[in-house]
């Protein structure tokens, strides 16, 4: 009854810088857009009392999953990672898209406004799946993990039309992958693929010594898009963004996902013990039309939204 993630909601300084770079670098179109405000944004997104905020909703051409919600504020704050020094701290960190080729994918990215954090690197992410992954910055600092996958065929990721996707992922920094795990795959998710990666500090830029415990949890029936990839730095303390991760703060706020009961739903986050961040409300939410949505805490203080068509 819950689907795979619908939505990323980014909060940007400059909502037409933002639509471009997305336009140039990946092919993506604009869905929808909206001017929101009000109390019942203040419970779904912590919107400040007073504060407006304007959204284009973009994508992939005919995407209707795995898009991204560009939110701009008419008092914007700023990037609640700052410069990501502190790389190990928790929550909503990086958007993984899936590119055809590697190398023109990242320099269209920088020709476009971005700028890259770590140079494209082959791994081995299934006996069956090899990648050539980059990290690099969208113009509001906002981690992108940029691939190219060399799937065997027949395997999960074969099935592919050759253009840029809608998200793959959502990474979520994890104080302990595998009780983030648990919580997601309560939600309907299933693990793709769970490993430590090890001797790719460099890539990451965390100290020597420190292993990756990488998990990917794909919803049943969409496994291409809208996963959830949780990634633990084993080791390397962080701490809640929680109080951070909030407008008019730019940067990854929220993963929204669409259920068909939103009351059943609710029923389950309160048995796994995830926690509220606000109250139930009915709004017209930029993508998806009226819906009846509550936002909740993640395990590792991410804020997650549920939402029911009306």
């Amino acid at each position: 009854m819950i689907s795979e993630v619908r939505y990323v909601t980014v909060a940007v300084r400059d909502l037409d810088r933002a639509r471009r770079f997305y336009q140039e670098t990946f092919d993506y179109v604009t869905h929808d857009t909206a001017t929101v405000a009000g109390p019942a944004f203040a419970q779904l997104w912590r919107l400040p009392a007073g504060v407006t905020a304007e959204v284009a909703v973009v994508g992939p051409a005919g995407a209707d999953s795995g898009r991204l919600r560009l939110v701009a504020f008419d008092h914007p704050g700023e990037p609640y990672w700052g410069d990501y020094a502190d790389s190990q701290d928790y929550g909503h960190y990086a958007l993984n898209i899936r590119v055809p080729e590697i190398h023109s994918a990242v320099q269209r990215l920088r020709d476009a406004g971005g700028r890259s954090k770590s140079e494209p690197t082959r791994w081995t992410v299934t006996p069956e799946v090899s990648a050539w992954d980059s990290l690099s910055y969208d113009p509001d600092g906002v981690i992108l993990d940029v691939f190219e996958l060399e799937p065997a065929p027949g395997s999960l990721m074969d099935d592919y039309d050759g253009r840029c996707t809608a998200l793959q992922t959502i990474c979520v920094h994890s104080s302990d992958a595998r009780r983030t795990a648990r919580f997601y795959a309560a939600l309907g998710f299933r693990p793709w693929y769970d490993k430590t990666i090890e001797r790719m500090e460099g890539f990451f830029r965390i100290p020597a010594g420190i292993p990756l415990h990488n998990i990917n949890m794909v919803m049943p029936g969409s496994p291409a898009i809208g996963r959830i990839e949780i990634a633990q730095y084993v080791g390397f303390p962080g701490s809640s963004q929680r109080e951070r991760a909030v407008p008019p703060n730019l940067g990854l706020l929220s993963a929204s996902f669409a259920t068909t009961d939103l009351a059943e739903t609710e029923k389950l986050l309160h048995a796994i013990g995830a926690e509220p961040a606000g109250e139930t409300v009915e709004v017209r939410l930029p993508g998806s039309g009226p819906v009846r949505a509550r936002s909740w805490y993640g395990p590792d203080d991410e804020l997650l939204e549920f939402h029911q068509a009306l």
